[in-house]
């Protein structure tokens, strides 16, 4: 192992792991536009009082001289409207179920941003109760405050026919004084009444209360717009955690980090279409692929080479068919074996799927690699064998013999400089672990987003049955090469007209 590979960035991360990160984006924001409505403002209610100006009721206890006088007295009418007294009385004209610390947690009164009035806010459950509720306090607060000033005005009166009293009745004064002072008395009592009746409760008016829809939709949005960036930073910290626990091979370049093996070369990721017909034998192979050919021909001098993916859909069986159609037109002597005796695969791509004899029958004992073997012509004068995967009985694969598997594999070197063997992945077919250790080298391919602890595993798995790495294979890249870019297109041109199937002559 060379080094790790660089930590994975989030952006990255959030795309791999997109449906779960989408779901808990989601979740998050279900969540939070669910609890705004259970615990938030949705039955809120807000009413307002308009209060008259006292400036002219010095007698009873208001003193306004100035504005910021006048912002004062509202905020002091304000806390009155939060007073036990008030709400008392609002709880008692409800016959109210809640307790004074209830109403007193849900009413909120404040003076109005232009300071002229007090809002009152009430937020105790469901809008009908609240908006009840606000009205009932409204109603006490003028009530009380009614009271109130009824209560100044009398108090203030009583002080003064007290002193009228004492005047009257004392001694020592003139006749001419005492008259005038008490007319003075008379005088100040009545402007007292008149004031006291004219500034009743203190207020202009009032609205009614109402919910405030517009609110509920604030918020609403509000606590969306919070879950939608709680929901993302989670995500991204859940992808970023995961991404960075299962680490992916992203290209060659971190291939070529992790593993001490050549990189034998590098597949670019090709349309439906084209990847299709990459399986049709008689189109030349890709220019990737015989670059792996020629690399492979140095590689491996012993001419047998296992090729196997680290899992299913790494691309093997095409790395096999293109190799073998590479080295053909190149004039080796070239023999494939499908050894996916549960997929068969290859056997399917040179339409020998239905042959009974191949690598099943040989396993079991029931056949020969020379009579398995057959001919497939992917050109004029070019050609290369193939032993397929054979027809066997359901279970047959838990009877393979690991000393015929081994014996057949010697038996195939024989007339051949290369000997291409089709293996499945071993984590799904355990009962072709013997064709490894039989093997001159093993080439693996590895598919793009492979996790690194897959191809670990799988690297592990051939080197404890005893095989040997020749190099890797990168499949699915991002990007091809011009060269391979070239090539792709020429094939393209060479399938303007229909190629023949391949030919089966039978026999060896």
């Amino acid at each position: 192992m060379n080094e790790l590979l660089p930590a994975p960035n989030i952006v990255g991360a959030l795309w791999r792991y997109r449906w779960s990160s989408l779901v808990v984006v989601v979740g998050t924001v279900l969540i939070s536009v669910l609890v705004a409505l259970t615990v938030g403002s949705a039955g809120a209610a807000q009413a307002r009082i308009v209060l008259k100006s006292p400036d002219s009721v010095e007698a009873l206890g208001y003193e306004v001289t100035s504005e910021s006088g006048f912002v004062r007295y509202v905020n002091q009418r304000a806390l009155f409207v939060t007073s036990d007294r008030v709400l008392e009385s609002a709880r008692k004209r409800l016959e109210a179920s809640e307790s004074i610390e209830e109403l007193r947690e849900s009413v909120e009164a404040k003076a109005s941003d232009n300071g002229d009035s007090i809002v009152v806010r009430v937020d105790i459950g469901g809008a009908a109760r609240s908006t009840e509720i606000a009205n009932a306090v409204v109603a006490a607060y003028r009530r009380e405050s009614e009271a109130e000033v009824s209560s100044a005005a009398d108090s203030a009166v009583e002080s003064l026919r007290s002193r009228r009293a004492e005047l009257v009745e004392g001694e020592g004064n003139t006749p001419g004084s005492v008259s005038s002072t008490v007319s003075e008395l008379d005088q100040r009592i009545t402007e007292i009444n008149i004031t006291a009746e004219q500034f009743g409760d203190g207020v202009s008016f009032t609205d009614k209360a109402v919910t405030d829809s517009s609110g509920v939709l604030t918020v609403l949005l509000r606590d969306a717009f919070v879950g939608l960036a709680v929901g993302l930073l989670l995500a991204a910290t859940i992808a970023w955690a995961r991404a960075d626990r299962n680490r992916r091979v992203r290209d060659a370049a971190d291939l070529t980090r992790l593993s001490d093996e050549p990189l034998l070369g590098e597949i670019e990721a090709l349309g439906e279409g084209t990847s299709a017909r990459l399986h049709n034998l008689v189109v030349p192979p890709l220019g990737s692929y015989r670059l792996v050919a020629s690399v492979l021909r140095n590689t491996v001098r012993g001419g047998l080479v296992a090729v196997t993916g680290v899992s299913v859909g790494d691309g093997a069986t095409t790395t096999v068919l293109q190799v073998a159609g590479a080295a053909a037109r190149d004039g080796l002597r070239v023999l494939v074996v499908d050894a996916a005796v549960r997929t068969r695969e290859l056997s399917h791509s040179v339409a020998l799927q239905n042959d009974w004899y191949g690598m099943a029958p040989i396993a079991a004992g029931a056949a020969t690699v020379h009579a398995s073997t057959r001919v497939i012509e992917v050109g004029p004068g070019i050609e290369f064998r193939v032993v397929p995967a054979g027809r066997a009985g359901e279970g047959a694969p838990d009877y393979f013999r690991s000393s015929l598997l081994r014996r057949a594999m010697v038996e195939a070197r024989g007339g051949y400089d290369l000997v291409l063997v089709d293996l499945p992945p071993l984590e799904s077919a355990p009962e072709v672990s013997a064709l490894i250790p039989a093997a001159d080298g093993v080439v693996l391919t590895v598919r793009r987003e492979r996790s690194v602890a897959a191809w670990r595993r799988a690297r592990e798995r051939i080197e404890l049955l005893g095989g040997k790495i020749a190099g890797h294979v990168f499949t699915f890249a991002a990007h091809g090469s011009p060269e391979t870019s070239a090539e792709s297109a020429q094939s393209a041109e060479s399938r303007v007209r229909a190629p023949a199937p391949p030919v089966d002559r039978g026999g060896r």
